[in-house]
């Protein structure tokens, strides 16, 4: 039976001077990408290390039946 191990972290975003509206909003996005690319390079660096059958963080959350 394969071992799941769920992760939850914080994100932080610092941002020094005063955006604008529109650099706030594009704000969600800029993260967002960011967020995928780590992502990739960890899911590639856990493969490297011989794990190649991690499930992808985009998999949906599996259904956990009822008790």
């Amino acid at each position: 039976m394969p071992t799941t191990i769920t992760c939850h972290f914080p994100i932080t975003v610092r941002i020094t001077g005063t955006p604008s509206p529109a650099a706030l909003e594009s704000l969600g996005e800029v993260v967002e990408q960011a967020l995928i690319a780590r992502l990739g390079f960890a899911r590639a660096r856990i493969a490297a290390e011989g794990y190649p059958e991690i499930v992808p963080a985009e998999a949906p959350e599996p259904t956990r039946a009822a008790p």
